[in-house]
């Protein structure tokens, strides 16, 4: 689900260069995952299509998009592709109708990249680092090229910047984070980098090596969001999206390699001692950028039968953040692996369940929600199915986990029996939730949140189930080991439900506006 930033130096999201590795086949749950239980039993009237929604599949495929190999899944790298070919691969085996761009199933985007190239890298002793690293850029073209001595410069306040710094590689070192968690610890890292930069531009260096200690601080996540790593880049919608640069660039480093670096320079683990004023390395950093990035949807539609002209659309997201500077990955198996494995259920019940409905079914896979809900955007703002056809919009997001305000058998909806846009379709959600044994809960906080919101704006009606957030939300702890696959099974079978309600009934669904009771 996306993000609320609370500052950045570039828009960010990015680009497809290399070519797309093979995605593995998803493969049979291991032996030494416990076993889940038999699916649960469908109540009286529901479609037999649901069997094939259950609890061991889900596990299957969010076990494979959470995987570390997935690397976070961050829009257009090379390991988002390769989810977005999982995807499109699974429709394809389902026989469903590619609707994409140039009659496959990737509907492609534009956008403006700023990244790093390859040649950016930091070099001392007998070490080169060309991995695992973040750097905060000045600007869209950054180029520096340092050789020759460290200049050690302590947590880069105070007094502990000086002399000129000019040609030498200024080193600092972060024993401690900004207090606080979430949004209040990403301004405050903010800050405390972009004031570094101004002090060490002030005294004359071009660059600077910033240690982190501390690889599970906010001084580690948030580079995610606001730095550029390899594979990893900066992306916008338009050159005009930019954000506020720093006053030198920052070249940052986790913790196993701050140690070594650090004992380079002979001071300890926590930069204590007396640096040697001699010591020497090699700090090369090169930003490029221009507008041939893109990255894609994944479209197919499996065709309905009497008013097959209209559509229900099925959407998830299954970009998400990408990798810590130290490799650590933000599986994003909640958010949202849990609501891509339930689109790919929901796919296979509709394909292989029996009987089709009498209205089509769009199975929307987008990418670029993390950054904006960008992939949604371009596909309200370039339809593949006739917007003024597409009668409603079901979207899971974050389905797989039981937290304080959405228990076992709790789900979180919205808009929700308050809201201005309480319609007929969630009205019919909640009376398939009783039967299933579910009980809604308001999710109105996140109507803008996720991509059914860019389907709202353009006038179709919209039902969103989501679990809310949790202590793993956007976190490297957000593990596929963690989801609650019977409850998945639920909310991806109330989800098919309630689009096979809409895509049979004889009405399309009608707004209601705000009611008493749900």
């Amino acid at each position: 689900m996306l993000r609320i930033a609370a500052a950045s130096w570039f828009s960010l999201a990015l680009l497809a260069q290399a070519p797309v590795p093979p995605a593995p086949a998803p493969t049979a749950a291991t032996p030494e995952l416990p076993a889940l239980g038999a699916p649960a039993p469908l109540p009286d009237g529901a479609p037999p299509h649901l069997t094939l929604v259950e609890r061991d599949g889900l596990r299957t495929h969010a076990y494979w998009l959470a995987d570390d190999a997935r690397q976070g899944r961050y829009t257009g790298s090379k390991a988002q592709q390769a989810t977005a070919k999982y995807v499109a691969d699974h429709f394809q085996k389902l026989g469903l109708k590619p609707l994409g761009d140039k009659k496959g199933f990737l509907q492609t985007f534009p956008l403006n990249r700023v990244w790093l190239d390859p040649v950016t890298s930091l070099q001392f002793g007998t070490t080169k680092v060309t991995g695992n690293f973040a750097v905060l850029p000045a600007g869209r073209d950054d180029k520096v090229s340092l050789s020759g001595k460290f200049a050690f410069c302590g947590g880069g306040r105070g007094d502990e910047v000086k002399g000129d710094l000019k040609g030498k590689i200024a080193v600092v070192a972060l024993t401690k984070a900004p207090r606080g968690g979430g949004a209040a610890a990403d301004v405050g890292a903010v800050n405390l980098y972009r004031d570094i930069a101004r002090k060490l531009a002030g005294a004359g260096a071009s660059a600077a090596v910033v240690c982190l200690l501390d690889n599970d601080s906010s001084l580690a996540n948030t580079l995610n969001y606001h730095a550029l790593l390899p594979d990893h880049a900066a992306l916008s919608r338009s050159a005009a999206e930019r954000g506020q640069a720093l006053s030198v660039p920052l070249f940052l480093i986790p913790a196993t390699t701050s140690a070594a670096l650090l004992a380079h320079l002979h001071l300890d683990g926590t930069g204590a001692g007396t640096p040697d004023e001699k010591a020497t390395g090699k700090l090369q950093i090169t930003v490029k950028s221009d507008d041939k990035g893109s990255s894609s949807n994944i479209v197919a539609v499996l065709e309905g039968k009497g008013r097959k002209q209209e559509a229900v659309v099925f959407s998830a997201h299954h970009d998400h953040v990408g990798q810590r500077l130290d490799g650590d990955s933000f599986n994003g198996a909640d958010d949202n692996a849990s609501g891509t494995a339930g689109l790919l259920e929901i796919a296979e019940a509709f394909a292989k369940g029996g009987d089709r409905p009498e209205r089509s079914i769009v199975f929307l896979s987008v990418s670029g929600e993390e950054l904006g809900l960008w992939g949604s955007a371009w596909f309200a703002d370039h339809p593949t199915w006739p917007l003024d056809k597409i009668v409603a919009d079901v979207n899971i997001d974050m389905i797989g986990r039981a937290t304080e305000a959405s228990g076992k058998t709790v789900i979180g909806v919205t808009p929700s029996n308050s809201h201005g846009k309480y319609s007929t379709m969630v009205r019919e959600a909640h009376r398939l939730a009783d039967l299933l044994g579910m009980t809604f809960t308001s999710g109105d906080q996140y109507y803008e949140r996720s991509d059914h919101f860019n389907f709202a704006k353009k006038g179709v009606p919209v039902v969103f189930f989501c679990d809310g957030e949790h202590p793993d939300y956007h976190q490297v702890t957000d593990h596929a080991d963690k989801l609650d696959y019977p409850k998945m099974e639920q909310v991806a079978r109330l989800a098919f439900w309630t689009g096979w309600q809409v895509a049979n009934g004889k009405d399309k669904p009608k707004d209601l506006g705000p009611q008493n009771g749900w």
